[in-house]
């Protein structure tokens, strides 16, 4: 008998950003066919899905379904900590959900923490810098090129071409776009000018790795650079600029696979992950960032790409990330089968 999974997500809103946000404000939210997307699978596999959206109404519907496990595509809502509000509160409520914990997708946000922890580790990333608004930088330490982005955000918000700054004059007023527009600190790291991966993880205690893509820069224009922005995921979706699975030797994905799991486990991260790599002048593979919510949007998010390369159908990729969330909770009683007990 199936399970009753509450569906948790935020929608995109179709209004337009208004004068002090960001064109790319609601560029985390789920389109709507995300959302159709993961309930059809999850329906067709024989489990009831309530939809749930997460904002502040959630907890009176999470308390009067109490669904058996929550699919979490939950963004949040505000703060620098907003994608483990929801799981916080699942928490409090004793209630499954698939994906990592609290403070996973807390530390994974705030993307300095996660170098630092990275660096505790021995993970390679890259050399960087903290400016928090109002104050000056100190960025001595670091050679130019630099890279500079939000401390916060996902998705590529923030991220353009302008992002790379290749001497003092271009830094200030990078660092200040951050400022007005995000209302955050700065993050400004060196940039590394070698290729660009992404590797996505399914799985716990025996992780399953999808074809690792490489990010194809060559069609794009000269003036964007090789910047993986938020204007290259809106509208570059075309498989010419994706390579899949990327061209790397056996030794060089098992080094990109390995690198990224130590990032992954260095956060704790649960379920399914996705890790951004790019290579120093070394040819070293270097943690940008983990993501522990990766995008779901069918034939558009990196993770659905790799899995389609792999000969998985969305449907599977559904499943079996709550496959591994449900065997990581021990969860083998359905609702319905407590009820009758």
């Amino acid at each position: 008998m199936g399970l009753t999974v509450g569906l948790l997500y935020n929608l995109g809103k179709d209004e337009l950003p208004g004068d002090d946000e960001p064109p790319d404000i609601h560029a985390e939210f789920d389109r709507e066919e995300t959302i159709h997307a993961v309930a059809d699978a999850l329906r067709q596999a024989g489990h009831q899905v309530i939809h749930i959206e997460a904002d502040e109404l959630a907890w009176p519907l999470l308390r009067e379904t109490r669904p058996d496990i929550v699919f979490n595509l939950a963004e949040g809502r505000h703060g620098p900590s907003r994608e483990a509000q929801f799981p916080a509160l699942l928490d409090l409520m004793g209630i499954p959900y698939t994906g990592s914990g609290v403070l996973t997708l807390a530390l994974s946000l705030d993307k300095a923490m996660a170098k630092r922890l990275f660096q505790a580790e021995g993970v390679p990333t890259p050399a960087f810098e903290v400016v928090p608004p109002g104050a000056i930088p100190r960025v001595d330490h670091l050679s130019y090129p630099l890279f500079v982005k939000p401390a916060h955000e996902g998705s590529s918000m923030g991220i353009g071409p302008s992002s790379v700054v290749r001497d003092e004059l271009a830094l200030a007023p990078a660092i200040a776009n951050i400022h007005r527009w995000y209302r955050q600190p700065a993050l400004v790291e060196e940039f590394l000018e070698g290729r660009e991966f992404t590797v996505g993880i399914l799985g716990n205690r025996d992780p399953y790795f999808f074809p690792i893509i490489e990010v194809n820069f060559d069609p794009c224009p000269a003036e964007h650079g090789r910047v993986y922005s938020y204007h290259f995921k809106q509208h570059w979706d075309d498989w010419k600029y994706y390579r899949c699975p990327a061209p790397v030797t056996d030794a060089e994905a098992a080094l990109l696979r390995a690198t990224a799991l130590r990032a992954s486990r260095a956060l704790g991260c649960l379920d399914v992950t996705r890790v951004d790599l790019r290579l120093d002048s070394e040819g070293t593979p270097n943690v940008l960032e983990v993501n522990p919510l990766p995008g779901m949007c069918p034939g558009f998010s990196d993770l659905p790409r790799m899995a389609e390369v792999a000969g998985m159908t969305y449907s599977e990729l559904v499943i079996r990330i709550l496959e591994s969330a449900r065997e990581r909770y021990g969860l083998v009683q359905t609702q319905v089968e407590r009820q009758t007990a």
